[in-house]
């Protein structure tokens, strides 16, 4: 599985589960991890991830 790094400044564990939950179904993604210490998502995907759909929820 591919990975993709994001920086991205999350306010609060509240805004990163939103997040997570809002993404996680997006075609291709496996799993969404966000960082708050960090100001990180890392996307963990498949070859059809619609990285496109996944900027867009998230702010990028």
């Amino acid at each position: 599985m591919a990975q993709t790094s994001y920086d991205l400044q999350v306010s609060d564990q509240s805004a990163a589960k939103e997040l997570v939950a809002a993404t996680s179904n997006i075609s291709g993604v496996k799993w969404v991890n966000v960082n708050l210490d960090k100001g990180t998502v890392v996307v963990t995907h498949s070859d059809d991830f619609d990285e496109a759909k996944f900027k867009s929820i998230a702010g990028l």
